[in-house]
């Protein structure tokens, strides 16, 4: 099953340059508001779920990133929608 609905294409891990299956990620955008909004509780929940020192690190440094874009190009953030959108798989 396709996970995310609203986009598509061709996903590689960084790690080892496998591809990911339809099924194995979800696509969320800067400019999305909750997406942003939400960045810092999901460090919360990496930290109590004990995960390790990098992923702590590389979310910290995700939010950084999505921070810095966002002030960049506030013509851009909005409250997410699918208004319009050509959904997959539905």
């Amino acid at each position: 099953m396709k996970l995310d609905s609203k986009h598509y294409g061709h996903i590689f891990k960084a790690k080892d340059n496998a591809l990911l299956g339809d099924d194995d990620y979800v696509v969320f955008r800067p400019q999305d508001s909750a997406f942003a909004n939400v960045l810092p509780l999901y460090l919360e929940q990496c930290i109590k779920l004990e995960a390790d020192q990098e992923q702590i690190d590389a979310v910290i440094r995700l939010i950084g990133r999505v921070d810095r874009w966002r002030l960049a190009h506030p013509e851009r953030c909005k409250v997410p929608d699918a208004a319009g959108e050509r959904l997959l798989g539905e």
